[in-house]
């Protein structure tokens, strides 16, 4: 589930950045303009709307390279807001930090994302979406844009997301529906928890593109209540999440003049660390209680981690396809990983008792060689 949330972040990234190209370029009849409201700082817009698209498709010309043409499709595709709740956007341009930039702020966010189908070569994987945008009166999503990038020809964004904001985020096959919370609270401090991604930055170069991972101090998100239906199986948590500056994505094409596909380059910089929290029992008013139990650990990393030569291609035949480029050597995985701080506690008594005691730690080595493989068929 932490991936949709991902790409939850993103849905939400992009809608803000893309909010007022759509309002310059477009224009406003006396309707529309009753919806945008003068401001001393800026302006704001409000908008409900029904976006349906009956599917979108990517195609893998070449598959593997071996003429297998191969196909990802979403179908039907809705996105829209729940009635009588607009999406709200404020824009401002200021000074932040002593730099001119555009400031998006979110109050309210209430839209709903509904894919039917996640199709691979025709094979559905379920349907994907998610909803029930919920936000603390007060508080906001706020993204700021700044001109930049990593060497001063792109964008810089940050993004600073509220202890109070939540959503659900699902997944569906044959009637059956896998749904979690992605909340980005601090059960233990009402005032806290939230996540600020600082200098994320997009930069097209000789390679690709370049995203840069953002920074990120103490940031907290949980996914509470994994469930079937109403019936919870667990939840799980990252907390004090720190991410160090000078990591980034690196989006190339293949390698080869005649071949259809993507290549990327991932860095995770040293010393980046999280809590990983495993919970048990349905989260409630209840947590932290009696009747909940958490095991945590601490992840860190001793050393730069690092993706080389990943190459994500489509085959007609053995579906979506991850493997390295088998013609560099230093294509493949590495890390150094420690675990620590691993205990198992009663909720209620986290943060409570004194030295808690541990099970260990664990010092991992990680090396994936060029010959590692995963691919994923729909059925």
């Amino acid at each position: 589930m932490a991936s949709l949330g991902c790409l939850r972040l993103s849905a939400l990234l992009a809608g803000c950045v893309v909010a007022f190209p759509m309002l310059a370029m477009q224009p406003l009849d006396e309707q529309s303009l009753s919806e945008v409201t003068g401001q001393a700082q800026g302006l704001r817009y409000t908008s409900e709307y029904d976006a349906r698209i009956d599917s979108i498709s990517y195609i893998d010309d070449d598959g593997m390279g071996d003429g297998n043409v191969g196909m990802l499709t979403l179908s039907p595709v809705r996105l829209y807001t729940q009635t009588n709740r607009p999406v709200q956007i404020d824009l401002e341009v200021k000074e932040v930090n002593g730099r001119k930039a555009l400031v998006f702020t979110n109050r309210d966010l209430p839209i709903e994302t509904e894919v039917g189908s996640f199709a691979i070569n025709g094979y559905s994987l379920g349907g994907i979406g998610h909803g029930n945008f919920q936000i603390g009166t007060g508080d906001a999503l706020v993204t700021t844009l700044y001109a930049g990038g990593n060497e001063g020809n792109g964008i810089t964004i940050d993004l600073d997301i509220p202890g109070s904001m939540s959503f659900d985020t699902w997944l569906e096959d044959d009637g059956a529906r896998l749904t979690a919370t992605l909340d980005f609270g601090d059960p233990r401090n009402p005032l806290g928890g939230g996540m600020a991604l600082k200098n994320i930055s997009f930069d097209l170069e000789g390679d690709g593109l370049r995203i840069g991972l953002p920074e990120i101090t103490d940031g907290n998100v949980n996914f509470y209540n994994v469930r079937i239906g109403d019936d919870v199986l667990n939840s799980a948590a990252l907390r004090n999440v720190n991410l160090q500056p000078g990591g980034y994505l690196l989006v190339k094409n293949a390698r080869g003049a005649d071949e259809i596909g993507m290549e990327m380059d991932l860095l995770v910089k040293k010393d980046s660390s999280l809590d990983f929290v495993y919970i048990t029992g349905a989260i409630g008013e209840n947590y932290p209680g009696p009747n909940v139990f958490e095991m945590s650990a601490n992840i860190s990393l001793l050393d730069d981690f690092s993706v080389r030569g990943m190459r994500m291609n489509v085959d007609g035949e053995r579906g979506l396809v991850f493997d390295f480029d088998k013609t560099n050597a230093q294509s493949g995985v590495s890390g150094n990983l420690l675990v620590s701080d691993f205990t198992m506690q009663r909720s209620d008594k986290v943060g409570v008792v004194t030295d808690p005691v541990g099970i260990g730690s664990m010092d991992i080595q990680m090396n994936l060689t060029n010959n590692t493989y995963m691919q994923i068929e729909g059925h």
